[in-house]
């Protein structure tokens, strides 16, 4: 466990630990933010980072290999994070977030960094694999990897399969009873300054300065990817995580220059 005492820390607290040691914070401001694999983390990271250096870390790529670059929050109490109006946690449509793990981590082989994983899967749900797989190989590869996904995630502790197609619900157990702000990813540019913003009041120049995302290079269309059974399919692995992006997104209603 980690002493680091941010800077703008000067409650009492610090003998009470808490679920924070699983959040990060930053010295300069009293933010909490909860990691969910495959959820903006890439971005999110590199964001925090930014927030206390006013800078991009060098190799920004690689940001999850540098812990020591980040303060957790691992001293203040459960009772101070349930007061806090700025704990949030970054959720992800879990459709987005298979195709995201399928073409960044399972079939990408130009990534170095995953040939664990890629291996793992491929053998796993004996996946087609090449360098030009035609549209319905792609089809076939998708229904494959979630049946396997599917059968691990109910034959292993919830804790225990990778993090990259852990169910959110997990992590979000992290949060019980603390009242988060639940972020949708592909709302990141308004939601994350609505929440932040009375704490961080030039958030958006902030969030627009950093520029490191992690995006996976895609064949075909999210449209021409997506088939009914793909998506039921995501639905049948993902359940709550489908409900509560869902409740999240009727919470939040639509964008600001919608609303007018």
């Amino acid at each position: 466990m980690s002493d680091i005492r941010p800077d703008w820390f000067n409650k009492p607290g610090l003998q009470e630990p808490g679920p924070s040691r699983f959040y990060f914070t930053t010295n300069r401001y009293p933010i909490s933010y909860l990691q969910i694999a495959k959820c903006g983390c890439t971005y999110l990271r590199n964001f925090i980072y930014f927030l206390d250096h006013d800078q991009l870390r060098p190799n920004s790529s690689r940001i999850h290999s540098h812990e020591d670059d980040f303060v957790k929050a691992d001293l203040i109490s459960r009772r101070l994070l349930l007061n806090s109006p700025y704990l949030f946690v970054v959720i992800r449509d879990p459709i987005d977030r298979f195709l995201s793990l399928y073409f960044d981590k399972i079939i990408n082989f130009d990534s170095p960094y995953d040939h664990k994983i890629r291996e793992r899967v491929i053998s796993a749900a004996a996946l087609e694999v090449g360098t030009n797989l035609d549209l319905e190989a792609h089809w076939r590869n998708c229904l494959k990897s979630l049946e396997w996904i599917g059968r691990n995630l109910s034959t292993r502790d919830e804790s225990k399969p990778n993090l990259h197609w852990q169910r959110q619900q997990v992590r979000l157990s992290r949060t019980k009873d603390l009242d988060p702000h639940l972020i949708i990813l592909d709302s990141l540019s308004w939601q994350l300054p609505q929440a932040l913003e009375p704490i961080i009041p030039d958030i958006k120049k902030k969030m627009q300065a950093v520029k490191m995302r992690n995006v996976s290079y895609k064949p075909f269309t999210r449209d021409k990817i997506l088939t009914p059974k793909i998506v039921e399919a995501v639905k049948a692995v993902y359940p709550l995580d489908t409900e509560t992006v869902a409740n999240a997104r009727r919470k939040w209603g639509p964008p600001p220059q919608l609303q007018e």
